[in-house]
């Protein structure tokens, strides 16, 4: 029995184990960005968000990830702000 839960330990993870952790990653994104668009537009701006940004994120399939999604368009954002 005890090696059945070494081996079981190691075993690769199920397919519904990893939507799971997805669907889980997106309520905790979800929770965050309700907490966000709350805000006016300035606060908004002065954490480095877009309220179309969120807004977006919170409408990708759920095999992407929001806040990859939202990571990337801030560092875009800093770029483009650094340019000007």
């Amino acid at each position: 029995m005890l090696a059945f839960k070494k081996h079981h330990q190691f075993a690769p993870q199920q397919p519904f184990t990893v939507w799971m952790e997805s669907y889980s990653r997106r309520q905790k994104f979800r929770r965050m960005a309700r907490s966000l668009l709350a805000e006016r537009d300035e606060i908004l701006s002065d954490l480095g968000y877009d309220r179309y940004d969120l807004l977006d994120a919170l409408h990708l399939p759920l095999h992407n990830d929001a806040m990859q999604y939202i990571e990337a368009r801030r560092s875009k954002r800093k770029q483009q702000n650094r340019a000007d």
